[in-house]
């Protein structure tokens, strides 16, 4: 019923990273995103999809804060 952010550091290991954010979701977290700096990449989960936005984008959340939305370059300035 919430949104998680999380900012994913270079030493962490994109699997667990993605399996920690499926535990969240299975745990009725309805949206999830990941924010991969180094990359310029950010991932937005619900149960079902997810979505990517790289630089040049602007990413926006799918069910929690509706209508909320964010340019991924200003994010990651």
């Amino acid at each position: 019923m919430f949104l998680l952010c999380r900012r994913v550091s270079p030493t962490n290991i994109a699997e667990d990273v993605f399996l920690k954010a499926q535990e969240y979701l299975a745990s009725s977290c309805q949206e999830f995103g990941l924010v991969f700096p180094e990359s310029r990449l950010i991932f937005v989960m619900t149960q079902e999809q997810i979505l990517t936005f790289k630089s040049g984008d602007t990413a926006n959340t799918q069910q929690v804060l509706l209508g909320f939305s964010i340019e991924v370059d200003r994010l990651l300035a």
